[in-house]
């Protein structure tokens, strides 16, 4: 059975282990397995032992062969002294893995500490001197300007097991295939990083023979965690409506009370097709397309009457957006002063309940 561990180094450097809130250090390893002590070994003459298995070993997970010894009472659970470990090697991390400034290192990682852990922080100076040596050790570049940057720096292409990374860079000079093509058909430039791991979970994601992979998220704990994957042979009105009907076999006391979903049609394209500059370069426009926005915050009995205002004190700039707009979320006027059925209905997009009651109002926790 795997354990769940965390890994960490000593102040030379040495792998570490926390276990249960104990430290190992790592005694010796071997092809099969690795032998671990307890950090107070040599202070308090603790002789407790560990054997972990390396082939089934993992960064956050190991399988434990053997256990020799008990630890002193002496052995405290020092959980401070744990939290400064981590804080150390994930500044050490983002000093080697970033090109931050030693300031914005030290301000991400000590936000996470809590407050008798920040008292025993070492002097800010001593840290950021122990920062500037290992990036001296790294001689990494500094981070270029614009796109004609040379080939990515040989540190940079390989994971920390020494797999590939970098798997395509579309620079004319890369050693990767197909660049020179990719330079000649006019297009920009393209870096794609990979690891050799990720790309088996990529594959494995979705077989060929299904059209699509939908997943159902919910909030559980102020988190937003997905619950049900479902593969999809078409995507079409019937097959939705089958999903809801089996979940419902398998989970009849599900009722949400709020469903949040992305649009299947955006209006980027209609921006960009009929004013290509207007959103970068006017000001007026922009905040025309605000007032447009800011519908989603209306009472929903009061959207048609907003959405008229708004449409009188437009000029001719905004008709395509604006016929854009009502034809997907307000509905068509008729001449019988009726409207039509938009594509998207008011409680599809307003978000005016879920304001006042500070709940959620896009999807984006789940799509990050």
């Amino acid at each position: 059975m795997l354990t769940p561990i965390v890994f960490t180094t000593t102040s030379k450097s040495r792998p570490l282990m926390i276990l249960d809130d104990y430290l190992y250090t790592r005694d010796r390893p071997t092809d099969t397995k690795t032998y671990w002590h307890c950090e107070n070994q040599k202070s308090l003459n603790c002789h407790y032992r560990l054997h972990t298995c390396n082939s089934t070993s993992t960064e956050t997970h190991i399988l434990i062969l053997k256990q020799t010894g008990t630890h002193l009472t002496s052995c405290n659970r020092d959980l401070i002294k744990i939290t400064l470990r981590k804080f150390r090697k994930d500044v050490l991390d983002r000093t080697k893995s970033t090109q931050e400034t030693t300031n914005a290192v030290l301000s991400q990682c000590s936000s996470k500490l809590p407050d008798p852990a920040r008292i025993k922080l070492p002097p800010l100076d001593h840290i950021k001197r122990t920062m500037q040596k290992q990036r001296k050790r790294i001689d990494l570049p500094p981070a270029p300007n614009n796109m004609d940057f040379p080939c990515i720096p040989t540190i940079l292409q390989t994971t920390k097991r020494n797999d590939n990374f970098l798997r395509i860079d579309t620079d004319p000079e890369s050693t990767l295939t197909n660049s020179f093509l990719h330079i000649s058909l006019g297009l920009d430039r393209l870096l794609v990083f990979n690891s050799p791991e990720q790309t088996a979970i990529l594959e494995s994601a979705l077989p060929e023979i299904f059209y699509q992979l939908y997943v159902i998220h919910a909030v559980h704990r102020e988190h937003v965690i997905p619950v049900v994957f479902c593969l999809l042979q078409r995507k079409s009105t019937a097959t939705c409506q089958e999903i809801i009907n089996k979940i419902v076999e398998f989970a009849p006391t599900w009722s949400p009370r709020i469903i949040m979903l992305a649009f299947e049609k955006a209006v980027a394209n209609v921006l960009s097709n009929n004013f290509p500059q207007k959103s970068e370069d006017d000001v007026g426009f922009a905040h025309g397309i605000h007032k447009m926005a800011a519908l989603a915050f209306i009472n929903p009995n009061d959207v048609i009457n907003a959405f008229a205002d708004v449409s009188t004190h437009l000029g001719d700039d905004f008709q395509s957006m604006l016929d854009y707009f009502e034809d997907t979320y307000i509905g068509r006027f008729h001449a019988n002063g009726s409207r039509a059925k938009p594509l998207f209905n008011f409680e599809y997009w307003n978000v005016y309940e879920r304001t006042k009651t500070h709940q959620m109002r896009t999807n984006s926790s789940a799509e990050a």
